[in-house]
């Protein structure tokens, strides 16, 4: 932090009393982290130090102001946290404050979707999709913390629905990530003692990314005498999916009656043009309070912008394929420093002709479901779930999978697994392993068999292993690594190994062996966007946090951006979000006419012209022909 040299704005923030609450409204590229590490790092070297928490929204911001925050000596112990990880760490400190099933056991995407939600379809009589919908209504009802009823949803079905749920997470044992901030709000109203959250000070990042039960919760705790330091930016507020709001952070002072704002409102991220461009566009929002007008410092270069048109689908892909290559060859960026970002892409159909066109090139792209299909390979799905047995041998969930896994075993021996559970008050497990001594009564032979050899071979294995209490010495992916190897716990994937030593360095010591296993699937999404080794193409939410050197916004076309029915100022802050990556190139494409997978995209008519999104009208930059303008780069 030497060379950190505070501007007006960053002082005025560097002077702040740390009793009384605060806004520091930042813009991309603004400072704001690195502004509150300093401040926090003074008040660590003070005579009375506050007992303070960092927190941030996503894995990614945490990871980042973590990085900060070891480099000041005197914060290298406060250790940055995500609302959902303080949530669970409260939670399991006060054992019985929650209400979900004990031990807490998170499951994974790979869980919720093969054994969870598939389970709970067969049980409630619907298709995975509609599952998948009614899971949803849920979640957002804990998020929203009011009743989000979906009027596609038939009241018999709710119902039906919600009673097999509770019934199902009780056999099974299992908690859903977005029940725990609800868990942790009730916790709090409900139990004034508490133990764990007697902070002095709590500093929340990226604030305008919490939900309503998010800003319940740290209501609650600010009444306990703690102040709330709440920093963002409404601009980015873009996971609506989640009830977040920008009217969070824009009601702050509201909600904290004795608070002070604090603004940042010189970018030291983007090129002069770009941030001017940006700014066009988020300034288009009418319901958007006033605010100081983000600013490049004198120093700041302008970058290179332009809107680019071309004949259809096939002929942007081909040009974006060109302009990367350009970009490498002629102006000297690695590959990994270089976005290609879409609204959507399902099932490829945008990403597919950008990746075979960039292919023809020369050019390597990352995978961005690499992750989920490492984590979702047989071998390794094996290894993880039996590693959770070691960590609790009646595990559900994990006993679950490992019979999903295992092909021979059908899904009616795991329903009649269930129904056992269920007429008899008992857990999935505590019912297969009663089945187990039994002799596996009245249950199809083959699969029967077959659990059998499971069962057996994996409890031997259990028995002989000796599992830490706390991370062992070189960190639990080495230990896993150990353990593995043999006929019942198979050697890992050679990428599954690699993730679990980049993890080790990542992760908080002393932990449990469970703690650690919920951890490899979001940090491992992030560690893969921070590490590409290849053009990044994805979406433009899953942008948000990221900093390259050129950015192309693909598909800016009405009816993909803004989509239709979707909230007109929110499809903004995307766009802004987007655009806002980029420090020294941007560029934006849209095709005349599509046909193909992507030619009914939005309300789109399938050989109808297209135009270039509305957000872009009037801007300080006019599309014009891409082939041209590649051309003459």
């Amino acid at each position: 932090m030497a060379d950190f040299n505070p501007s007006t704005e960053q002082q005025a923030i560097l002077a702040h009393q740390p009793d009384q609450h605060a806004r520091i409204l930042a813009g991309p590229g603004t400072g704001k982290s690195a502004t509150l590490v300093a401040w926090l790092g003074s008040l660590s070297e003070g005579a009375d130090p506050p007992k303070l928490k960092l927190l941030t929204f996503t894995r990614a911001a945490t990871s980042e102001l973590a990085g900060k925050v070891l480099d000041h000596e005197a914060l290298a112990a406060e250790r940055p946290s995500t609302v959902h990880s303080f949530a669970i760490s409260a939670l399991l400190q006060n054992e019985g404050a929650g209400d979900f099933p004990q031990p807490l056991r998170m499951v994974d995407d790979w869980e919720r979707d093969q054994i969870v939600e598939s389970s709970l379809a067969r049980r409630a009589r619907v298709n995975k999709r509609r599952m998948h919908r009614l899971l949803q209504e849920m979640a957002a009802a804990w998020e929203s913390l009011n009743d989000e009823e979906d009027p596609k949803v038939d009241p018999e079905e709710r119902g039906r629905f919600l009673g097999v749920w509770n019934e199902h997470r009780t056999i099974y044992g299992y908690t859903l990530p977005a029940e725990l901030p609800y868990a942790f709000l009730t916790a709090l109203k409900d139990h004034p003692d508490l133990d764990g959250i007697d902070f002095d000070l709590l500093i929340v990042d990226e604030y305008q990314d919490l939900n309503a039960c998010d800003l319940a919760m740290l209501k609650e705790i600010a009444k306990r005498g703690c102040a709330v330091i709440g920093a963002g930016d409404d601009d980015q507020s873009i996971y609506s999916f989640r009830k977040a709001d920008p009217a969070g952070i824009r009601r702050f002072d509201t909600d904290y009656p004795e608070s002070v704002t604090y603004p940042l409102s010189i970018s030291r991220r983007c090129g002069r043009h770009i941030l001017d461009w940006a700014t066009y566009v988020i300034e288009g929002d009418v319901d958007r309070p006033e605010k100081p007008r983000l600013d490049c410092p004198d120093e700041a270069g302008d970058g290179e912008v332009a809107f680019l048109a071309f004949r259809g689908q096939k002929a942007e892909a081909t040009g974006i394929a060109r302009l990367v290559k350009q970009l490498i060859d002629r102006d000297g960026l690695a590959p990994e420093e270089i976005l290609i970002l879409l609204r959507g892409d399902h099932n490829g159909q945008f990403s597919g002709p950008v990746k075979e066109a960039l292919e023809k090139v020369g050019v390597e792209c990352s995978d961005p479901d690499a992750l989920k299909r490492l984590l979702a390979e047989p071998t390794n799905r094996w290894v993880l779930e039996v590693l959770r047995l070691a960590e609790n041998p009646e595990d559900s969930i994990a006993w679950a999978s490992l019979l999903h896994l295992t092909s021979g075993i059908s899904d009616s021996f795991v329903d009649q697994v269930y129904d056992v559970a269920r007429v008899n008050g008992t857990s999935f497990s505590t019912a297969l392993m009663q089945l187990r001594a039994a002799g596996f009564p009245d249950l199809p032979a083959p699969s029967a068999s077959k659990a059998e050899t499971i069962i057996e071979d994996v409890t031997g294995w259990l028995d002989a292993v000796e599992v830490p209490d706390e991370t062992p010495e070189g960190g639990w992916g080495a230990w896993i690594i150990e353990a593995a190897g043999d006929a019942v716990v198979p050697v890992p994937s050679d990428e599954l190994i690699e993730l679990l030593g980049d993890l080790d360095e990542l992760m908080e010591t002393a932990q449990p062996l469970g703690r650690y296993l919920g951890q490899i699937a979001p940090l491992g999404k992030d560690l893969a966007a921070s590490k590409s080794e290849g053009v990044r193409i994805m979406s433009m939410a899953s942008s948000k946090g990221l900093t390259v050197r050129a950015t192309i916004v693909a598909a800016v076309e009405n009816d993909i951006i803004p989509r239709p029915e979707a909230p007109m100022d929110e499809e903004r802050r995307l766009l802004y979000v987007a655009m806002t990556r980029a420090t020294e190139h941007l560029f934006l494409t849209w095709a005349r006419i599509r046909r193909g997978p992507t030619a009914r995209s939005g309300r789109g008519r399938a050989n109808a012209r297209r135009h270039h999104s509305r957000f872009l009208d009037g801007g300080p930059v006019a599309s014009q022909d891409g082939n041209d303008f590649l051309a003459q780069r």
